[in-house]
């Protein structure tokens, strides 16, 4: 049986077993097939968004913790019949527990039947006792983030917040500017029968695309004259104010989005280098790449938290901005990445801490005296942000914050994000 012919729902259940074992990203263990993708798709996401609120009602339905595969099925079939309101959920249990039928021997398919069923039984008392529970098991969100949270933000945006994130995040494209108008490229859209939304955060720049679209077979695709980002992403870019002739280094490019941006703010004139250090990575920003099809913009494969993985960068320096978009802790976009909230903690967090500080010290070494280093995260965590570049100035004091700004969803109406500009203090 090939990919295309499989059930989904064991191709989704596959999927979940390997992440729950792994903490692998499951996005990128989607298939490549088109059959069914989306199902798969929604599923997978489902699952990984809702773990928490699912894994309360399997511990209601079964005394001890199953086995992992038959925990996936579990997830699987109970993200159909409690969240996804597309399937009717006795025939949810029924083609779940059809596909669990090929991985799971005979005692197993029994077992994941008859959770299934007591679900469907049960399913009014369910509802009724999650409505009881915490924030944490009702929205699917760890005690540690909610904690958090609460402490930064306070309840009622910690709430908002958790709401935001459980929302099924809109496909967005920001128009290539340099090559089209928005208005020709809305007209391009419309020919195409497709309808389109300005983004209320960004109108002049950003579209918000119906449910369901392919982007690849979308008007102006080959040619470059869309990428795929929320407006969230403008906001370091913005900050950074590049102009044309200037030399740009994008040290943490990939996928590249802001790289692109900055290309169309500078007229493709002057320099970009884009780097990352992960060549799976750079596999997808050199596809984005010659799709943009920009000049000015150079990538290159770099580590750019130590002066050595910098060597061949610090030779066509130095540069007139330098845009620091860190790894980190991805809770300012838990929306369209919903398994990182499980992936968060302490530990993870000053790991990312001390890699954001690594990048900081090699970067800043490479800034001309009278540019500007713009640092940004997808992070609500003070200790990435400004309680970070707080630590970093003090211990560096010839550079100053000269600005800073936050976008924290769901107010702003886009992705969580931060971003300061940096620049020496003699400037």
């Amino acid at each position: 049986m090939t990919e295309a012919q499989e059930s989904p729902r064991r191709i989704a259940a596959r999927i979940i077993a390997h992440w729950l074992a792994t903490q692998d990203f499951p996005d990128r263990m989607l298939p490549s097939v088109e059959n069914n993708r989306a199902f798969i798709q929604e599923v997978v996401y489902g699952v990984s968004r809702w773990r928490g609120l699912l894994e309360h009602i399997i511990s209601t339905l079964v005394p001890r913790e199953p086995d992992p595969q038959s925990k996936a099925y579990l997830l699987v079939g109970l993200y159909q019949i409690f969240i996804m309101d597309s399937v009717p959920p006795h025939a949810a249990a029924n083609e779940t527990v059809e596909a669990a039928k090929t991985d799971l021997d005979a005692p197993r398919v029994r077992f994941i039947n008859g959770v299934l069923r007591n679900s469907l039984r049960k399913a009014d008392q369910i509802q009724a006792d999650l409505k009881t529970k915490s924030l944490a098991i009702r929205t699917s969100h760890s005690d540690l983030l909610i904690n958090r949270w609460s402490d930064n933000l306070g309840k009622d945006a910690t709430k908002a917040l958790c709401d935001w994130n459980n929302t099924r995040p809109s496909v967005i494209l920001r128009v290539n500017t340099f090559r089209v108008s928005m208005e020709d490229y809305r007209k391009q859209l419309e020919e195409a029968d497709i309808l389109v939304e300005p983004h209320t955060s960004d109108p002049e720049h950003f579209l918000t695309l119906p449910s369901g679209t392919n982007v690849r077979e979308l008007p102006g695709y080959a040619e470059g004259l869309f990428s795929i980002q929320d407006p969230a992403t403008l906001v370091a870019v913005n900050l950074l104010n590049v102009s044309p002739g200037q030399r740009v280094l994008d040290a943490c490019a990939a996928p590249g989005g802001k790289t692109f941006a900055c290309a169309e703010q500078m007229k493709d004139e002057g320099l970009i280098i884009a780097t990352d250090r992960h060549a799976d990575r750079l596999v997808q920003l050199n596809e984005n790449a010659k799709r943009m099809a920009f000049s000015c913009v150079r990538v290159i494969q770099a580590d750019a938290s130590t002066k050595e993985g910098l060597e061949r960068v610090e030779q066509l320096g130095p540069f007139d901005r330098i845009l620091l978009d860190v790894p980190c802790s991805n809770t300012g976009v838990l929306r369209r990445r919903p398994d990182a909230r499980w992936r968060f903690s302490e530990n993870r967090l000053q790991k990312l801490v001390g890699v954001q500080v690594r990048l900081l010290d090699a970067c800043s070494s490479l800034l001309a005296p009278d540019g500007a280093l713009v640092y940004s995260t997808c992070s609500l965590e003070p200790e990435e942000n400004m309680g970070q570049l707080e630590r970093w100035i003090e211990q560096n004091p010839e550079f100053a914050i000269e600005t800073h700004v936050c976008s924290l969803p769901p107010t702003s109406g886009m992705d969580g994000a931060f971003a300061a500009r940096i620049v020496h203090s003699s400037s």
